[in-house]
């Protein structure tokens, strides 16, 4: 079969035009410097440039386009040419991402270089992000430690005061029924003025409620005088 090397619906003569224009494009078109180094698949690791590639689509489309992802990634897997050309992979994605296609690239491709140089094939660029979230992260677990040892040390500090306080109001009473008209205040003993004798320096005795009754009892009892 003729066609067995082509895409299903083209022939031979319409991929040849499609060569002919990718070419024409090739020359007019201008590409970062970037696109001059080659890269070797075999030593990326791509299952970490899938997420990079879903995310950014999302990003540049407006939603989760599959279609796309899976067309840039079949680029890139693609057994038969372990270093694909850069420039035919944006002239492809054009007609997906169209502006926004050249930013697309430039920014896989410095990735795709990044992560040839690794020995676990993986960009440096997400290696240093990993390590800015594990500081993060860090930094927030240590802000949390401190924030509960505050809490801890104001807690402390709030039950001594109340302990304190709870201590100082009851060595008040204490001193109240012992000391002042308490229980052990021995001024019941001592006679008790009307509140006239420090006047004039002299002490009036007024007689009692008991005596003023037992003198009027009497009076009420004696019997009349006789008339002289």
């Amino acid at each position: 079969m003729a066609d067995a090397g082509f895409f299903k619906g083209t022939s031979a003569d319409q991929d040849r035009r499609f060569s002919d224009k990718e070419l024409k494009l090739l020359k007019t078109m201008k590409f970062p410097p970037e696109f001059e180094k080659k890269v070797d698949m075999r030593k990326v690791n791509l299952s970490v440039i899938r997420p990079w590639i879903m995310k950014t689509v999302v990003e540049m489309v407006g939603f989760e386009d599959e279609v796309v992802v899976e067309y840039a990634m079949g680029l890139l897997e693609d057994n038969s040419q372990p270093t694909p050309d850069p420039r035919r992979m944006q002239i492809n994605l054009t007609g997906f991402l169209a502006k926004a296609t050249p930013t697309f690239m430039t920014g896989l491709w410095k990735l795709l270089l990044e992560a040839q140089e690794s020995p676990a094939g993986v960009p440096r660029t997400f290696i240093e992000e990993k390590k800015a979230e594990m500081r993060q992260a860090k930094a927030g677990d240590s802000r949390a430690i401190e924030e509960r040892d505050r809490r801890a040390r104001l807690d402390e500090i709030r039950t001594n005061e109340r302990e304190a306080r709870g201590g100082g109001r009851g060595r008040g009473r204490g001193r109240g029924r012992g000391g002042r008209g308490g229980f052990g205040d021995d001024r019941s003993d001592r006679p008790r003025d009307s509140g006239w004798g420090g006047r004039g320096g002299v002490r009036v005795h007024l007689p009692s409620a008991h005596a003023v009754h037992s003198t009027s009892l009497a009076a009420s009892r004696r019997p009349p005088s006789t008339p002289i």
